[in-house]
């Protein structure tokens, strides 16, 4: 049985909401950190220290907005709309594997099938954009063949 798109962005979907959980969990506990550390007789020690907790705290702030930014991508993607060619919401099965054409997530196990998430704007997804069931792709050295677009 084809995999569903509706199944792949359900499981996205849930995917990105248990990395926010986990990112926003992570940046409470470094604020508190920050927060809670008192100055000490050590001084420039002191000062180091709050820098890198600040350092740290602004990359999980960085990858917090990323995953707030895929979600909302995830969100305007079309489940329902099909079309001829592939473009951003496409359901593309070739040969060489599946792939959802809308946010760059990487690889997701579906139904015990794997699917990789790519965005439109990367190699692959404008390799892949405009073409047909029956198509050849060939990127970087690999060749593909479009077996169906949902």
């Amino acid at each position: 049985m084809p995999l569903q798109k509706h199944a792949v962005v359900h499981q996205l979907s849930e995917l990105l909401k248990e990395r926010l959980l986990a990112s926003n969990e992570a940046v409470t506990s470094t604020r508190i950190a920050f927060t809670s550390d008192t100055k000490s007789s050590a001084g420039d020690k002191h000062e180091v220290g709050r820098a890198m907790v600040q350092q740290e705290l602004d990359k999980l702030e960085a990858q917090r907005a990323k995953l707030l930014q895929l979600q909302q991508e995830l969100k305007q993607m079309p489940v329902e709309c099909r079309s001829d060619r592939i473009g951003f919401g496409s359901m593309v099965v070739t040969d060489q594997g599946n792939f959802l054409i809308g946010i760059s997530f990487g690889a997701v196990e579906v139904e015990s099938q794997v699917v990789y998430a790519i965005s439109l704007a990367s190699p692959l997804g404008q390799a892949m954009k405009g073409k047909e069931v029956g198509s050849r792709i060939s990127v970087q050295g690999r060749e593909l063949f479009v077996q169906a677009i949902e």
